[in-house]
């Protein structure tokens, strides 16, 4: 899976964009990767595919095929914060989990 985390730092925020077999791997890899003292995950999301869904006060908007909730774009890809956060709660329970099933 690919995943985008976002970490703070006491000199801004900054992210990570990488493969990873887990969401614990993932945050490990993007921890790693950035060099500051004090450093804080503030979001991670998975990338997903995707459609357009009507939203009467914005238009056509990009929703997750897996979830249905909104994603947001970075660089050529989406990514779904909502399926990040159901696969954190299955790998917490120690589940096992694949982004492109049915949740």
């Amino acid at each position: 899976m690919k995943f985008l985390v976002f970490i703070t730092t006491e000199s801004g925020e900054q992210h990570w964009q990488g493969q990873a077999d887990s969401l614990i791997e993932a945050q490990t890899k993007a921890l790693a990767s950035i060099d500051a003292y004090k450093k804080t995950i503030s979001d991670t999301s998975v990338c997903c595919q995707w459609h357009w869904q009507y939203n009467p006060e914005l238009g056509n908007t990009e929703h997750c095929n897996n979830c249905g909730n909104p994603v947001y774009w970075f660089g050529e890809e989406y990514y779904c914060p909502e399926c990040a956060q159901r696969l954190q709660l299955k790998e917490f329970n120690e589940q096992l989990y694949t982004h492109r099933t049915s949740v």
